[in-house]
């Protein structure tokens, strides 16, 4: 008997190897970007951030979900970005397939970054082949292959009667690091084949643009000036690999936005771009800043202005 449950022991970890060997395997996407047809003449862009999906759809989680819903039945949005931490337990995956469940029945194009800590039990080929074929409004690529790039490097252009209006880049800001120095923190960065990606683009529009990443690039760090709340150091990404020069440099992204630090959700503004924290959505997520979702709007004439909606301003 004994010798029977060894032996079983053996075939089931050997069957969970074999599964895992097979889910791990990510497929680079093209390059190309998604296009979307504006709805009206401005542009409105709904950003949720650390939603923290932890324990199966819990009491917390299911407010989170709740939130959601009067968050995006508020306005209309043409797209809602959900920048990182999305799920982070050990059913983070299974979360992960009933939220992306719940957010096609909203009926508006979704997108998402990943965090910092969906991988703290699984890979991310765990969550991304989870994505069905079947989706009808969620826009996530893997993105190409680069050097240290992660997944989801991917932009969306925003159309209006079919000519370009708006560009959006999405960026994979990675997890922890392993080793590091006391003066980086233990985050991680955009690797300098992301920033090239990034300069390929950017090189060649036509248009404005603004950003989405989840760790906060190193500019957000010590604002001699800002907007907003600031009750948390900022967890900041470990190495300034030159993205913020490029965007400098190239003068069309005019806002980056991040998630990350729950206790911040301020605004600064460097040499004319806009540096923003979302609004911490989820209900398990640590933190006592009240939940909500950060507004991006671009208006006709290509301005952007950005503000922050709170579960107080929709809830009836």
């Amino acid at each position: 008997m004994k010798k029977l449950l060894i032996l079983l022991g053996v075939l089931i970890a050997f069957s969970l190897v074999s599964c895992n060997s097979v889910s791990t395997e990510i497929t680079y996407s093209d390059d190309n970007p998604f296009v979307i047809e504006m709805k009206n003449d401005d542009l409105k862009i709904l950003q949720l951030t650390d939603l923290h999906l932890t324990y199966g759809i819990d009491a917390n989680d299911r407010k989170t979900l709740v939130l959601i819903d009067k968050l995006v039945s508020a306005d209309e949005y043409d797209l809602i970005v959900i920048s990182g931490d999305i799920a982070l337990s050990i059913s983070a995956t299974s979360l992960f397939s009933k939220l992306i469940k719940h957010m096609e029945t909203l009926k508006t194009p979704w997108t998402f970054i990943f965090g910092n800590h969906e991988t703290d039990y699984n890979d991310y080929s765990d969550f991304i082949n989870r994505i069905s074929s079947e989706t009808e409004y969620l826009y996530f690529k893997v993105g190409p292959e680069m050097v240290n790039g992660g997944y989801g490097n991917f932009r969306i252009q925003f159309t209006k009667d079919s000519v370009p209006f708006y560009n959006l880049y999405l960026m994979d800001s990675h997890s922890e690091m392993k080793d590091y120095t006391e003066e980086e923190g233990e985050y991680g960065y955009v690797s300098t084949a992301q920033v090239d990606w990034y300069e390929s683009h950017v090189s060649l529009d036509t248009t404005d643009s603004i950003l989405y990443m989840h760790i906060p690039l190193r500019q957000y760090m010590n604002p001699a000036y800002y907007v907003g709340t600031y009750d948390e150091k900022v967890c900041q990404q470990g190495v300034d690999t030159g993205l913020f020069d490029k965007i400098l440099e190239y003068g069309l992204t005019k806002g980056v936005f991040v998630g990350h630090d729950h206790l911040n959700d301020f605004n600064i503004v460097i040499e004319g771009v806009y540096l923003a924290y979302g609004q911490v959505t989820g209900y398990n997520a640590y933190g006592y800043l009240e939940r909500g979702g950060r507004v991006v709007h671009i208006d006709s004439l290509g301005v952007m202005t950005s503000y922050i909606v709170l579960e107080s301003e929709v809830s009836s």
